[in-house]
């Protein structure tokens, strides 16, 4: 063999040898990591609170997320095992969902669970708890305009359950409702709201408004509704 060749020979053998050491290397930066989940006491199965599916989100900053898996709600265990997770500390969220995929479940998050390589981690407990049914109110003018153009000075939002309990009444700068939507939580799916939303101008007075009756709520994702003020015939009723 020429020098040439044996030259080549040991640059290939350099080579193979560097790729199986990375080989292994990325081998070596993977670990299993498993997730058990708890409904509530942990009396209840998935089946009994309408459970089809979790997924299970390995979080790694408040804005990135690094892995999410959905599974089958179905074990006896009721655990999930991730595998091949890149080694790293995660926060842990677990979401459990009815068989629309709506969010009826959360689990409280984990933090700082280190993923180990070459092993399964864990387990890691996480309980979920039920998401109560809530209202997101976007509001708006039903004509191009704002605020200043309409004369109106505050929003005032009513929420009757039921049709006669008042259970929500609060009034608040027009310019900032308009701008940010409103969350109502902890409402019951077992009932139906009233909402009233009117709108002030500087005498206090009902000048623009927005009703709907019978609204149904579900747990999981808020029931979003938009609230387009409308200009009324002289003043309006009371919320």
């Amino acid at each position: 063999m020429t020098t040439r060749n044996v030259a080549i020979a040991l640059a290939i053998s350099t080579v193979l040898v560097a790729g199986t050491a990375c080989d292994d290397e990325v081998t070596a930066q993977f670990g299993d990591l498993q997730i058990t989940y708890r409904i509530g006491s942990g009396t209840s199965t998935c089946e009994e609170v309408g459970i089809a599916f979790v997924r299970v989100y390995l979080d790694v900053s408040e804005t990135e997320t690094a892995l999410d898996e959905i599974a089958s709600c179905t074990p006896d265990d009721q655990s999930v095992v991730l595998q091949d997770v890149p080694v790293g500390t995660y926060d842990i969220r677990v979401e459990g969902m009815d068989s629309d995929n709506g969010v009826i479940y959360s689990g409280a998050t984990e933090e700082n669970v280190e993923v180990v390589a070459d092993q399964t981690n864990g387990p890691v407990n996480v309980v979920l708890t039920q998401l109560r049914p809530a209202i997101m109110i976007w509001f708006d003018f039903a004509e191009a305009g704002n605020c200043s153009r309409f004369e109106v000075a505050d929003i005032e939002v009513v929420l009757y359950e039921n049709g006669s309990s008042q259970i929500y009444s609060e009034t608040f700068p027009c310019e900032t409702r308009i701008s940010e939507s409103l969350l109502i939580e902890n409402l019951s799916e077992t009932s139906t709201y009233d909402l009233r939303v009117r709108g002030t101008n500087d005498n206090d007075e009902y000048t623009y408004e927005y009703n709907q009756d019978a609204i149904t709520v579900a747990p999981g994702a808020p029931t979003e509704i938009g609230a387009e003020l409308e200009a009324c015939s002289g003043l309006c009723s009371a919320p």
